[in-house]
């Protein structure tokens, strides 16, 4: 029987965890601080757990439920790309990206939230896996874990923009971000934590009553329905026009900050498309990133610089904040849409 990772559970867990080892609950907040600040890789390592603690842990739990099978760094920007294996032989990737420019130093892990993606998303090389399962919370947190020991940083910034619909994968990506939030573990803020969908209107709807703390991005990226569901199937299940006017009822009690997404391709970049974002989204807790089509083995067209620049013009008299975001890690496939699993890609491409 495979052993459980120790890194699925949340305090209360850990707590009737060494209750039932006969220890005091104050022992689990010991164990977030070497699993998440320390990012220890053994036990062994728990210098202040007894040494008959330690074996019962080491006996019945794993701390890593992911092997680093890969690291890519982009000559570019320094972008790092992660591939990892599952202990059921599945891949994911993760990145970690240096957000040079900013002004609070902003150093960002991109984690997967699934192996491959349900959605379909015809700009999105995940998409060509296919669904193969969602991941575990510890398997969430362990890309961070990684991604830290191996190249020596400490990020202070996660997005779920990796491979995956987070949404669809709720409870463990939920589960995940509460211990990234632990002030005995990762201790990142709730503001640098950010939940990327493309719009699963029922899980939108509990994160905003749950009134979950994280930034919520929305991936939206046509503003025609028939072109979104070409693009984007989950438009057929939950149009986005639905969406948006449920969140003109519901955001703004919310206390998050709501990004709406708009990868720019050279078919969605009209005078018209600006008119119809500018009225789509009218709550002033709004920002919107557009992020330029990356190449890829896609139909979609890349538009060009001056396409771009017109279509940003355009958009400059919202009365939200519009920002351009730079596509790090272009050269080793680790901008946005690209993430796709190298193993996969003899089966799927």
């Amino acid at each position: 029987m495979q052993k459980q990772c120790i890194k699925n559970f949340i305090l209360p867990e850990a707590e009737d965890l060494f209750d039932s080892l006969g220890e005091k609950p104050y022992r689990a907040k010991q164990l977030f601080n070497w699993l998440y600040e320390r990012n220890v890789a053994s036990f062994s390592d728990m210098t202040n757990f007894s040494k008959q603690l330690r074996a019962k842990l080491d006996e019945r739990y794993v701390l890593s439920p992911l092997a680093l099978e890969d690291r890519l760094v982009s000559a570019l920007d320094g972008t790092q790309k992660y591939l990892f294996r599952t202990r059921d032989d599945q891949f994911i990737e993760s990145v970690l990206i240096k957000n040079e420019g900013t002004d609070d130093g902003r150093l960002t892990i991109c984690v997967s939230s699934q192996v491959g993606c349900p959605m379909g998303c015809r700009f999105c090389q995940t998409a060509k896996i296919g669904f193969r399962r969602n991941l575990e919370a510890a398997e969430i947190l362990d890309q961070i874990c990684q991604v830290r020991r191996v190249s020596g940083l400490k990020n202070n910034n996660v997005v779920f923009m990796g491979m995956g619909e987070p949404f669809l994968n709720y409870d463990n990506v939920m589960k995940a971000a509460a211990v990234m939030n632990y002030t005995f573990g990762f201790h990142i803020s709730t503001r640098k934590i950010t939940l990327s969908t493309c719009g699963i209107q029922p899980a939108i709807e509990r994160f905003i009553d749950e009134k979950r703390p994280y930034n919520l991005a929305i991936s939206l990226n046509d503003t025609e329905h028939e072109k979104r569901m070409l693009n984007m199937p989950v438009e057929k299940k939950y149009p986005i026009g639905d969406i948006a006017r449920m969140l003109e009822i519901k955001f703004p009690v919310s206390r998050n900050r709501l990004t709406v997404e708009y990868i720019m391709r050279s078919d969605n970049i009209s005078s018209d498309d600006a008119r119809r974002l500018k009225k789509m989204f009218k709550y002033s807790r709004i920002k919107l990133n557009l992020i330029p089509l990356n190449s890829g083995d896609h139909p979609l067209g890349i538009p060009s610089d001056d396409e771009m620049q017109r279509f940003i013009k355009e958009l400059e008299i919202m009365n939200v904040p519009v920002s351009v975001r730079k596509s790090s890690g272009k050269d080793i496939d680790g901008a946005c849409g690209q993430l796709s699993g190298k193993h996969y890609r003899s089966a799927c491409c």
